[in-house]
């Protein structure tokens, strides 16, 4: 007999191709064929296709001679064959197979779980369900009748398939080889491979002599804990023959394909939500800000870009991977047009046109850019932005390759525990590494990278990266090139200069020429009649020739040569400017601000130092108020910040004049969309930024910086953060995009010792405005803006303006709230001096943060290199803050030891030192050892007892262990031995910290010291004890070497509280024999009944 047919199930959204499989399918004694006929109607939207071989593994006629092994590859790659040319290739598929056909499916579902790198090994994670029909899953009594037969007629010349007849015997070694490696194909499958099994329920005829089970019942199951299992009322041959859709075998198997699809769909969705959620979290708007705000080149320029005998950059399109030259790079000097080349580049569909391969098979190009952007925020400068610029460009414009981000995504949000987690770099690497290195899916991608040496961050990182990148595609499955562009610094020289590269400014000659002759032309209508052709031509000659191509000179120069043209300045006028002008770079920017008003000169100072300063980008009307406001206040001291609202009121128009006439042209505008959270459309806001990275790094340099300062003495020495800082007290709306950095602006302006009389940190809202919340002058709108869940938690938000407690924030408690954030912030500077009680004691119907815990182990909601916590302690001691003051640790500075809320009450009870706050390990930062240290000298010389640190605290310590899940309940110097580096537990013992404090079970902290065995502590104690302490003994050390009474029968106490090694620290210190006795013998039981981890446990030496 001929061996059934495998039919596949392969879902979703493709309508069943009836003609392909009428030409396909090769069976049937039946008029019904029920994959093409019956299954359509059971799953609505699948793409049914079936497969067959040629196996005869029991008849008399001829049979392909192929191993079972042979026919399961054959099967993969037509699968692979299929999936590829099919939109949903990704979509899961489902098994139904008879018989013979289902150890094929098994051997070729093993071997794709065991590929590497081939498109074969995406078939098994994609398969969902594998429905057997009749499978001897241990062999067929059927094939050895077979080999029986063919012995009769082996006269014949028909040759039945013998090597699948061995292979199907009954607990053949190929059956067991097979089964015993789907088994683990099944464990390890991602999608948890489901498993239904039918057996027949009939005898099958053999050979017109005597009836027989083909597959037996017990062969016919797999046999795992998952499968499910049934039967159908026919033969091994009818079983699959269904007569219509009211055949009960029918009817059984739709009903496991309906609820696998059923399954499927509710998945499916998940999914979906999975990728809505991910492309959410990874998509931000900056990071394509740069792209759009670069010029477009002008018309008729660069077009020698695509030719083959200037630049080589058409050969690089042409070429395949196999050059081994991904990579393109355009270098050229600063202000020399790469970006607007990139720009131009990119967009131009010659590009695309000249990439080759555009056959059917072949997958289309993918263009992905960034542009990094010194001038922009720090992620349009990071690697952080251009990973996730790349991927989230990638994953929309190819979305077959979702599933290698969703996995990263998945544990992003199992660490995070939210739907749209933070992206960091490692995971988004991770990413890019899995595109790259994947075999399932052809893509080609062209990558421009723009600016790379307005990266900031490590070069040497973002070379290798991109390096690992090319190393990782096949050029078959992945082809990677990429286009970049940097100024020619060694690091990129090093990397580049053998590959395809070209320096710009060598062919920009032709370009700076149709540049400023329509820049001149557009403007020459003043002098129409005097300004001839000959002339226009002299001027951009002299313009080319002085530029050396340098764009941003040729636009300055032309800015300038226009605004005179248009106010009738005669021709030789015109010749002399050029000639005058210098022709370096920062000379031009020098003559540029001496051409700058002098009366405009205290606002040229400011305005150029908030926009170096300002870590968001700054819409043109927050830097004209910015300005005048922080110059009122600094040199007049009495604007008034509950009024002033849109001082200058000045027109767009007037703005930008405003602005080109205090910055001399080095400072631009450009506009861009406003879109809110919910994707609506508002109107457009218009940006400041330097008109160039040039003028921005000549703004930074020391020359620059000098002239400024003649130009306005009375701001001199002040910086850009010092008059944000100032900028942020206003109460209008146009402060937000500073008032939102207020903290890191005022905290710079401490560190670089400019915090005065001006500075402050508006908390009340009283600006009489209705809704405190829409208000920027006010703290709670601030509060509402953050993301801290400290300052959540502290603070409240909402309109029931209640802290974490519950309690209501009354007017009386703003100076206590002044402090706490100030503490928070490290500003040192703006702690208030001799405020203790006034501030620090509120009493029990207060909030109860204390202020040396928060300066201790408070959240970094300033950047945690900003910080000086040694400092915040002792400016707090100074102050008069008690350093034994005992206080409870609210929940939000717990850190990793936080109870939840409904066990608060129990901790609120019990009160700690700021020594036993730092040394229990609360806290949402963990501080280095040496910083700890600095903290503990502080407190101790500010007068902290060492006997407070050795309190025991009884049971309610061992309450708080409950409570916060913590370390045992020890004292703090016994916990430090047990836990703390040596350096620690030195500091506490030359500060007098008492040794012979004992915990509840009576341990001293020299026992601890001995369980941990660490030489440097036990040297330590030496320093200390009458007698030293023999380390090289360890447990088994001498009893008289201890005082009298240190030991206390625990034996379950210990085991618990310590585990198995403090049976042996007390049977070696034992005074008392009968103590001895019950020891050794409690230590016998644990060692004969002990594991851990499924593993015996070793308990030192008896």
């Amino acid at each position: 007999m001929q061996d059934e047919l495998l039919y596949r199930v392969h879902l979703p959204s493709q309508q069943l191709n009836r003609q392909e499989l009428a030409t396909t399918t090769n069976t049937a004694e039946t008029t019904v064929l029920w994959p093409r006929d019956l299954l359509p109607n059971v799953v609505h939207d699948a793409r049914i296709f079936t497969w067959g071989y040629d196996a005869d593994i029991d008849g008399f006629g001829s049979a392909s001679q192929s191993t079972i092994y042979q026919h399961a590859s054959s099967l993969l790659s037509d699968i692979a064959d299929q999936r590829e040319k099919s939109p949903c290739y990704r979509a899961p598929i489902l098994f139904v197979v008879h018989s013979l056909g289902g150890i094929v499916v098994k051997a070729a579902l093993n071997r794709s779980s065991a590929t590497q790198g081939t498109r074969l090994k995406d078939i098994t994670p994609s398969t969902f369900g594998v429905c057997f029909l009749g499978t001897p899953h241990r062999g067929s009594q059927s094939a050895s009748l077979g080999k029986i037969a063919f012995e009769v007629t082996r006269v014949m010349t028909r040759r039945p398939n013998t090597m699948l007849l061995r292979g199907l015997e009954r607990n053949s070694e190929t059956l067991e080889q097979i089964g015993d490696t789907f088994a683990q194909t099944m464990l390890t499958s991602e999608t948890k491979l489901r498993v239904y099994s039918f057996r027949e329920e009939k005898e099958t005829r053999k050979y017109l002599v005597f009836n027989t089970m083909v597959v037996e019942p017990d062969s016919a199951k797999i046999g795992d804990a998952h499968e499910e299992v049934g039967s159908i009322p026919a033969n091994h041959s009818q079983m699959t023959k269904f007569e219509g859709s009211e055949d009960i075998g029918f009817k059984r198997v739709a009903a496991q394909l309906r609820r696998w699809v059923r399954e499927l769909r509710v998945n499916e969705e998940i999914f979906l939500a999975d990728i809505v959620d991910c492309m959410a979290s990874l998509s931000i708007p900056e990071t394509k800000f740069r792209i759009v705000d670069v010029r477009k080149a002008y018309k008729a320029t660069f077009d020698w870009l695509f030719k083959p005998d200037v630049v080589p950059y058409s050969d690089w399109l042409r070429q395949g991977i196999e050059k081994d030259q991904p990579f393109f790079w355009i270098q050229g000097k600063p202000g020399s047009g790469k970006s607007t080349l990139m720009k131009f580049a990119m967009r131009d569909p010659r590009t695309t046109a000249l990439l080759g391969d555009t056959s059917d098979s072949a997958p289309s190009w993918t263009l992905v850019a960034f542009f990094f952007h010194d001038r922009g925020s720090s992620i349009q400068k990071s690697l952080l932005g251009l990973l996730r610029e790349v991927v989230d460009s990638t994953l929309r414009q190819l979305p077959q390759l979702m599933p290698h981000a969703i996995a990263v995504y998945k544990v992003l949000v199992k660490s995070q525990r939210k739907n749209q987690p933070d992206w960091h770099f490692e995971a988004l690497r991770d990413v890019m590494e899995r595109i790259t290195e994947q075999r399932e899916t052809r893509v080609k991608l062209l990558l421009f990278l723009d600016a790379l040496d307005e990266h900031k961050g490590d070069n040497d990182l973002l070379l290798q990266m991109l390096k690992e990148w090319t190393q990782n595609v096949d050029g078959y499955y992945v082809t990677l090139k990429i286009c970049l562009a940097s100024r020619s610094w060694p690091v990129f020289t090093q990397q580049f200069e053998m590959g395809p590269n070209f320096a710009i400014d060598h062919f920009t000659k032709d370009d700076i020429r149709i540049y400023t002759e329509s820049r001149l032309s557009s403007s020459h209508g003043g002098l129409a009649p005097r300004l001839k052709t000959e002339s226009l031509d002299f001027l951009v000659e002299k313009i080319m020739t002085k530029a050396r191509g340098v764009f941003i000179w040729v636009r300055l120069v032309a800015d300038r040569l226009v605004e005179n043209i248009r106010d009738g300045t005669p021709f030789h006028v015109l010749s002399r400017i050029i000639a005058e002008t210098p022709e370096e770079l920062q000379e031009l920017y020098d003559d540029t601000l001496r051409r700058i008003n002098l009366q405009y000169a205290n606002e040229t100072h400011v305005m150029f130092q908030m926009v170096l300063c300002s870590v968001a980008r700054l819409p043109l009307e927050t830097l004209v108020e910015a300005t005048v406001m922080s110059l009122d206040r600094y040199l007049d001291g009495n604007i008034c910040l509950g009024s002033e609202s849109g001082s200058n009121n000045l027109s767009f128009p007037q703005a930008q004049r405003w602005l080109i006439s205090r910055s001399g042209g080095l400072l631009e505008v450009y506009t861009e969309a406003n879109v809110d959270r919910k994707g609506e459309a508002d109107a457009p806001i218009q940006y400041v930024q330097f008109l160039h990275q040039t003028s921005k790094e000549y703004i930074q340099s020391p020359r620059a910086q000098a002239v400024l300062e003649r130009m306005a003495p009375e701001v001199a020495g002040k910086d850009g953060f010092y008059f944000l800082s100032l900028a942020s007290q206003s109460c209008s709306a146009w402060v937000a995009p500073i008032k939102l950095q207020m903290l890191y602006y005022i905290k710079l302006t401490e560190l670089h010792g400019q915090i005065d009389e001006h500075i402050d940190i508006p908390l009340d809202d009283d600006s009489g405005t209705a809704d405190p919340a829409n208000n920027p002058c006010g703290f709670k709108w601030w509060l509402q803006q953050q993301e801290d869940p400290w300052l959540d938690q502290l603070y409240g938000k909402g309109p029931t303006n209640r802290d974490f407690y519950g309690r209501i924030l009354r007017p009386d408690l703003l100076p206590y709230h002044f402090l706490l954030l100030v503490v928070a912030a490290n500003l040192i500077s703006m702690v208030p001096n001799a405020c203790w009680p006034n501030t620090f004691d509120r009493g029990n119907q207060d909030p109860v943060t204390c202020p040396l815990q928060l300066a201790i182990g408070g959240p970094n909601i300033v950047p945690a290199e900003l910080q000086d916590r040694v400092a915040m302690v002792e400016k707090l001691l100074s102050s008069g803050y008690p350093p034994d003051h005992r206080t409870p640790i609210p929940p939000h500075l717990a850190g990793s030891r936080k109870p939840d809320h409904s066990t608060y009450h129990k901790t609120h009870a019990i009160r700690y030192t700021a020594v036993e706050y730092l040394l229990y390990g609360f806290g949402m930062v963990r501080l280095a050892d040496k910083t700890r240290i600095c903290i503990l000298n502080a407190l101790f010389d500010a007068g902290a007892d060492p006997k407070e640190t050795s309190h025991p605290f009884g049971q309610k310590f061992w309450a708080l262990d409950e409570i916060y899940k913590g370390r045992s309940g020890l004292p703090p110097i016994s916990h430090s031995v047990l836990y703390e580096p040596a350096a620690i537990v030195r500091t506490l013992l030359q500060r007098g910290v008492p040794m012979d404090v004992r915990d509840a079970t009576g341990w001293l902290p020299i026992d601890y010291a001995l369980l941990r065995r660490d030489r440097e502590i036990l040297a330590a104690f030496n320093d200390r004890l009458p007698e030293p302490v023999r380390p090289d003994l360890g447990m088994s050390q001498d009893p008289a070497a201890f005082p009298s009474g240190t030991l206390t029968l625990l034996s379950t106490t210990m085991y618990t509280a310590l585990g198995h090694p403090g049976l042996s620290i007390l049977l070696a210190r034992c005074e008392n024999q009968e103590d001895c006795r019950r020891l050794k013998e409690e230590r016998e039981r644990k060692e004969y009944e002990g594991r851990l981890d499924g593993q015996r446990v070793n308990l030192g030496p008896a």
